[in-house]
């Protein structure tokens, strides 16, 4: 009984405890003193549904009760069917909306329950992102010290030695090092966009030149596998606001993954076109396809293929970095396949606004959720 008064609020209970004591003075000066009768019986609900809302069924049923005994006790020694009636309503009207009460204050239980749980679970999910950060940070820091030597080591090498098979033990030495590095980068790149610390610096550019130049880089890599890189590229694009290195390595990854999975003699196209508000960058292949439910993990990080576990390396960071840049520059990411008939994976970037004409400007929203994903 002790440990339920303490929960009690003492302001409500003051204000409630006043307010039937105003009722009990009122009733007796109107009735007794005024001779009014009926009159003021309807201002006795105010403390009845404040009970009855503070405290539910029992404060309703007990505030009913009060205000019954009252009312009768007021109409002695001639109380009649109505008084009775009157006093019984009081008792009735404080226990349903006591109910009511009780529904209420159940249902707030159940929220900040809730609440709670959901914030010890925001609790946990930072504290763990926090460790993996720690971690994140200390295994670059780890792998960066010993690949920079190798990297300068092995650059030096490939520069001097002319004599084979040594300079291709070099290449091959100074090729996976750069690998490991670029692999290193992600990792970081991925744990910085997680934490919102990875930064970006955004411009009004034309990205024809960049898409021309970055498609050239992997032609000689897609001609060693036998397979077709063309360019399917307007004459002219309409500037954009990108980060033009970050953009780069996009457009590099979405090609190197399809170089990775396009057969001997497939074809690669590179894309870009204008649509609404934004430019749409595509890279198609004619690999082996994607299915549904593959698609719907694609972008998660260390997420990989089933089938190309065994057959490519990697930590499976490089789309789920590519949908992190996207959308830091205010894009979206997705992607088009089906089963033996190709992908096609495609990202949004928005255009300078300063360049679009007013109805493109005023409905942005609504033509970016009309693209194509």
């Amino acid at each position: 009984m002790a440990a339920n008064l303490r929960k009690l609020n003492m302001g409500h209970l003051l204000l409630v405890g006043i307010l039937l004591l105003a009722c009990v003075g009122l009733e007796y000066y109107l009735h007794r003193v005024l001779g009014v009768t009926d009159a003021y019986s309807h201002l006795f609900y105010i403390p009845l549904f404040i009970a009855a809302f503070w405290w539910g069924f029992p404060g309703g049923l007990l505030v009913g009760l009060f205000l019954g005994a009252t009312h009768t006790l007021s109409y002695l020694p001639h109380i009649t069917e109505a008084v009775l009636a009157t006093s019984l309503a009081f008792v009735l009207i404080g226990s349903t909306t006591g109910v009511i009460g009780s529904e209420r204050k159940q249902a707030e239980r159940k929220l900040q329950k809730a609440y709670e749980k959901e914030a010890e679970l925001r609790r946990d999910l930072e504290i763990q992102m926090k460790r993996r950060v720690e971690f994140t940070r200390a295994l670059v820091h780890e792998l960066k010290t010993p690949i920079t030597p190798i990297l300068a080591s092995s650059d030096l090498l490939v520069t001097e030695l002319r004599e084979e098979p040594f300079l291709s033990l070099a290449k091959n030495i100074n090729r996976g090092a750069c690998a490991m590095n670029d692999r290193v980068d992600e990792l970081l790149d991925l744990a910085r966009g997680e934490i919102g610390m990875l930064q970006l610096k955004l411009q009004s550019m034309d990205l024809l030149p960049l898409l021309r130049t970055t498609a050239d880089d992997m032609a000689a890599i897609a001609s060693s596998q036998g397979q077709s890189l063309l360019l399917d590229l307007p004459s002219s694009l309409p500037v954009a606001q990108a980060d033009g290195n970050r953009l780069r390595q996009i457009v590099l990854n979405l090609l190197s993954n399809a170089c990775k999975f396009t057969p001997t003699g497939g074809k690669i196209t590179l894309k870009a076109r204008k649509e609404a508000a934004y430019l749409v960058i595509e890279v198609e292949d004619t690999g082996p396809g994607i299915s549904e439910e593959e698609q719907q993990r694609l972008f998660q990080p260390y997420y990989r293929l089933e089938s190309n576990r065994e057959r490519f390396s990697g930590l499976g960071l490089g789309l789920a970095l590519c949908k992190t840049l996207v959308e830091l520059q205010g894009g979206k990411i997705w992607v088009k396949s089906q089963k033996g008939k190709g992908s096609t994976f495609s990202f949004s970037i928005p255009l300078e606004t300063k360049n679009l004409p007013e109805k493109s400007i005023k409905n942005e929203g609504e033509n970016y959720e009309g693209l194509n994903h």
